[in-house]
């Protein structure tokens, strides 16, 4: 919903479907490189060292800075509400409803833990 938001705020179209596939870019300028810098970061992967090295060099050091610090934000906010169980309101069930059941966040087991797997898609 943030995306969707932002990209609205700023008159861009993005693809949402950029979050569940490999290698899309979303329609996001470097979205496949901050893409594989996300998914290397939040999974631990072990070419972690080389996707942060490739956004380094992609991005250059301000806007590198700024997508590690927007992964470790988020990455740390969906930990807390998942492990605590916060269940998301009605208004988020609602307005993200069309991309919960585009793109399959049903099934995931964070939407299990905040009451999303049962809310209609």
């Amino acid at each position: 919903m943030l995306l969707r938001a932002s990209s609205d705020a700023v008159g861009a179209e993005v693809d949402l479907s950029a979050a569940v596939e490999d290698a899309a870019d979303g329609g996001v300028e470097d979205g496949a490189v901050l893409t594989a810098f996300a998914e290397a970061v939040v999974r631990a992967t072990d070419d972690l060292d080389a996707a942060r090295a490739r956004a380094l060099e992609t991005l250059g050091p301000e806007k590198f800075v700024e997508a590690a610090a927007t992964v470790g934000i988020f990455n740390g906010l969906v930990r807390v509400a998942d492990s605590t169980g916060i269940p998301s309101d009605a208004m988020m069930l609602e307005r993200t409803a069309d991309v919960r059941g585009e793109l399959g966040f049903n099934r995931w087991g964070g939407a299990r833990a905040s009451g999303v797997a049962e809310a209609p898609a």
